[in-house]
């Protein structure tokens, strides 16, 4: 795949993403119903940063290596970035929908975005626990 064409595929999917997060927040704005604490997480984080160490790494882990990639460099990486700021905008509307946002989020934004992230030919392919490797095109 050329390099062109390749980021046109990554433009789109972005663009699809981006729609699908603002969706979701005007979702929220129209929601009246708010959760009760029990069984939702509370938490706001300030940033990025904030919500991937405090909620995706430790909620989302799996054992590296092999058949999953993490690179605790991610900011390094482009693409991790985009994905990850698609799932924590997406978090952040839909987990205050007490009936089906969790699992709109879960089976809709985190599940795709995880595969694409953790793969072996995935973002952090190039990646291992020891060392951190950017990928050009």
């Amino acid at each position: 795949m050329s390099s062109e064409r390749w980021q046109a595929e990554v433009d789109s999917r972005l663009a699809r993403l981006e729609l699908q997060a603002d969706e979701a927040e005007l979702a929220y704005e129209g929601l009246s119903v708010r959760p009760s604490a029990a069984g939702s997480d509370e938490t706001d984080y300030a940033n990025l940063d904030d919500w991937v160490n405090g909620y995706f790494c430790a909620t989302f882990s799996r054992p590296l290596g092999g058949e999953f990639r993490w690179c605790s460099q991610w900011r390094e990486h482009r693409e991790a970035v985009v994905r990850l700021e698609a799932l924590w905008c997406s978090w952040r509307a839909l987990r205050r929908d007490p009936a089906l946002g969790m699992a709109t989020w879960l089976h809709q934004f985190l599940d795709p975005q995880i595969t694409m992230l953790m793969a072996p030919r995935g973002t952090f392919a190039h990646c291992s626990i020891t060392k951190h490797e950017s990928f050009t095109a």
